[in-house]
This record gives structure tokens, sequence and C-alpha cells, in this order.
């Protein structure tokens, strides 16, 4: 049998506060994270450093800096990290336990509305696994999950990245909501011609609702540019609030306005030829060995079983 020796046994336990560490520059911070004190923190960086003789961090009073090595260690020690995940998962899952963590990006509206019945009920199959949804600006959930910084990722958007699989998860569909007085509200239906009298408030262009609206508008040989608009926001639910509160129509999420629409606040129209659904994605990198907690997230997700679960 083959012997293994190594001069200093690397500690795990130090690694995850020395990431902590990393990604938040702060002792103190990554203590109350760790529920650690600070001086442990310290303690545990710098009997890192003493034991490899290797800055890590630049200090200049009571502020730390990752250094260029420092930098260069992070992805180094996710990886290790992630390996003894998957070593003691796999452990686990011989004694036919699904044990550790999963860690899911998406949208703000995506971890609100979409993911939570879905997670609620894998829970309940699943009790010794953890589930961590961290919410973010659109585009940063595929960018996170091509650095192995994330697990898993709900988006509407299909960035063609190496290793990267996108599954077809579920279909929002976008309606147009105005407020109770707004003549809109009487009209029962309307064109996409209909849609240049009055201004809108938008979304910008880069989110997926305009993406979605302007792809559909091009079919009638329209575009964002020929819809006038006195607001633009960056999240939906700050738009229905401002139809709520009297500034305009808008297209939002059915599942963001619904709420809204059942209280009487705003009210739903039509428009004939828009067929407004923004397609919406579960991504996975296969550039990594996926961990037994994270097979059995993605195989329950898309399971012909839970496959009501999905329907928005």
């Amino acid at each position: 049998m083959a012997e293994y020796k190594f001069g200093s046994l690397l500690d795990l336990n130090e690694l995850v506060v020395f990431l902590v560490a990393a990604e938040t520059e702060n002792f103190s911070e990554t203590g109350r994270l760790l529920d650690m004190s600070q001086p442990a923190v310290s303690g545990h960086i710098q009997g890192l450093e003493q034991r490899f003789n290797t800055r890590l961090f630049d200090r200049t009073g009571r502020n730390i800096q990752l250094n260029d090595v420092g930098a260069a260690f992070v992805p180094v020690v996710r990886n290790l990290l992630k390996e003894a995940r998957q070593a003691e998962e796999f452990l686990a899952a011989q004694h036919g336990s699904v044990m550790g963590s999963v860690t899911i990006g998406c949208s703000t509206a995506i971890g609100k509305y979409i993911l939570p019945n879905l997670m609620s009920r894998f829970l309940e199959c699943n009790p010794d696994v953890r589930l961590i949804c961290q919410m973010g600006p659109r585009g940063q959930a595929v960018d996170r999950l091509a650095e192995g910084e994330i697990d898993l990722a709900v988006t509407s958007l299909r960035i063609p990245r190496r290793s990267i699989e996108y599954r077809h998860f579920a279909d929002d569909r976008l309606v147009l909501v105005v407020p109770p007085e707004h003549a809109w509200a009487r009209a029962g239906q309307l064109t996409p011609d209909d849609l240049v009298e009055y201004p809108l408030i938008l979304r910008e262009t880069s989110s997926g609702t305009a993406i979605t609206l302007n792809r559909e508008l091009a079919k009638h040989d329209m575009s964002l540019d020929v819809l006038h608009s006195r607001l633009t926001l960056g999240n939906s639910e700050a738009i229905v609030q401002s139809v709520i509160a009297g500034v305009g129509p808008a297209f939002v999420s059915h599942l963001i306005a619904r709420d809204a629409v059942q209280k009487g606040l705003v009210v739903c129209v039509p428009v004939a030829g828009l067929d407004l659904v923004q397609r919406l994605y579960m991504a996975r990198n296969t550039g990594f060995r996926a961990t037994e907690a994270q097979r059995a997230f993605w195989d329950f997700t898309f399971s012909p079983d839970n496959a009501a679960l999905r329907l928005l």
C-alpha cells in the first residue's frame, strides 16, 4: 500500500476561515459569519501563514487586504474544500443518505417567487441537505457558476459557456398591468400599436423582461425604441408599486403582479399578438464533478414526478 507523506498537513477548518476572510477582507466579519471570535480568526490565518512561511494578507493597522499570493490561493482552496465535501458526501451516500450543501444562484424574482416551493419539497425528502440560495443581478449567476463559486444557477440567460449545461426549467409569463382607473383597464384587449398611446414604465434593456418584450414587438415591426417611457426601473416589485401609484402601465412577471391583481390594485390587460413567455433554465457546470447533494437536487428538479413544482 502506498504511503503518502506531507510536510505539514493542511487543516480544513483553517482553509474555511481563510476562504471567508478572503471574501470579506475583514476578520471581524469573518468571525460573525463563522460564529467565531475575531482573535480566533486571526489565529487561524496566522497559523496557516506561519506554517508555510507565506503571507496571504497585507495588513495596515486594523485593515487587511488579500495579496497576490492569497488571491491565487483562493481557487485552490475552493477546489480542495469542494473535494473534501465530495468525499464526505460520497461516504454518506454508501449508507443511503444524501448530505451536504447546494448553492444556487438566481435573480431576486426567481429566488422569491419560483424556487421556494421546489426547495421546500426537496428538503422534506432530503433533511440532511442544506440549500443556499444566493440572489443577485440577472447575469451574475452564470458568471459565478462558470467560476465554480456556486453549484447551480437558475436564469433566463442562456449564455454559451464551455462546460455549462442548460436545461429548460420553467416558463414565466409576462403581463401588462395598469392602474384600475387607467383607460386601458376598460379596453378589454389591446393591439401592439396601442402601446404607443401612453408612457410605460420599463425595465432596463438588458433585463429578461425587456428582451422578451422586444422579441415579440419585432414580430410586428416594432421595438422598445418606439415605446414612450417616463421611468425605467431595475426591480419588478418596484415597478408594480409604481403602477399602483399611478405612474403608468408596465410589463412584469405574472408571479410578481399576482398579489396586486388579487387585491384589485392593478388590472391585467391582454395584448393581442404578443406571446410574452420568458423561458427559464437551470444550469450546472459539467467541468466540476458534481457532489451527491448536487446530483440529488438536479434529479429531483427534473423528475417527472415533480413536474408540477415547476409550473408557474
